[in-house]
C-alpha cells in the first residue's frame, strides 16, 4: 500500500526509497526498503523478515522506528521505516564546525541508543557514519539493523543465512573477529562506536 517517490539509498542488499501511504494514511512519509531483484534466490525475504522482528522490538528516541512490515502481491518483502531527513554525523559535524564538546553529545546519543540495543540483546554489526543521521534539531537517528542478529546468550554465530548471503559488513568499521569470522558479541559495536568517534574527533 506504498506510493514510491524517490530513491534514498542503495546498498548491497537492497535499495531505500521514499514511499507514502496510498490508503487512509497519507500525509505520512516513509522509509520504505525493497531487496534488490536477487531476493527470490538469495534468501533475502528471510533476512528481512530478521530484521523486521529485530526493529519490532527497539522502540528508542535514537532508533528509526519500523512502523510496517510484510510482503507484496509478488512476494516482495518490504519494510516501512521513520523516515529521517538529517546528514549522516560526520558531515553534520564537519558543515557545522562543532565543537569537541558538541561531537562529544553527539556521540553520546549514539552510545546510548547502542547501550538500549545491547540490553536488548541486539548486536547493531554494521555501525558507520552513514547509518548515523543527524536532524536539524542536532538528534541522533540510528538506522539500518538489516544485518543485526539476535544475541543467544551474548554471542551472535555465524548462521546458515550468513554463509549463503554472505557477510554484510564496513570493512573500515567492522572489528577483527568479524573480519575473521569469528562469533561477535557487543565488543564488536564498541570496537565501530571507536572508529566512528576517532573520525569525529
Amino acid at each position: 500500500p506504498y506510493r514510491l517517490l524517490r530513491v534514498l539509498g542503495e546498498g548491497g542488499m537492497a535499495t531505500v526509497w521514499l514511499a507514502e501511504r496510498t490508503d487512509q494514511l497519507q500525509g505520512r512519509r516513509f522509509a520504505l526498503k525493497l531487496p534488490h531483484g536477487a531476493w527470490r534466490r538469495s534468501g533475502l525475504a528471510e533476512r528481512m523478515a530478521r530484521e523486521r522482528d529485530i526493529l519490532a522490538t527497539l522502540e528508542h528516541p535514537n532508533i528509526a522506528r519500523l512502523y510496517d512490515a510484510g510482503v507484496d502481491t509478488d512476494g516482495q518483502p518490504y519494510l516501512a521505516l521513520e523516515y529521517v531527513e538529517g546528514e549522516r554525523i560526520d558531515a553534520f559535524a564537519a558543515r557545522h564546525a562543532l565543537s569537541v564538546p558538541q561531537r562529544l553529545q553527539l556521540f553520546l546519543q549514539v552510545a546510548r541508543a547502542v547501550a538500549y540495543a545491547h540490553a536488548n540483546l541486539v548486536v547493531h554489526r554494521d555501525l558507520k557514519p552513514s547509518n548515523i543521521l543527524v536532524t536539524a534539531a542536532g538528534e541522533v537517528r540510528l538506522l539500518d539493523f538489516g544485518i543485526a542478529k539476535l544475541l543467544e546468550q551474548g554471542v551472535a554465530d555465524e548462521t546458515a543465512l550468513t554463509r549463503e548471503v554472505g557477510r554484510a559488513l564496513t570493512p573500515d568499521y567492522a572489528a577483527p573477529e568479524q573480519i575473521q569470522v569469528r562469533s561477535i558479541g557487543t565488543a564488536a559495536d564498541v570496537y565501530a562506536l571507536g572508529v566512528v568517534l576517532f573520525e569525529l574527533l
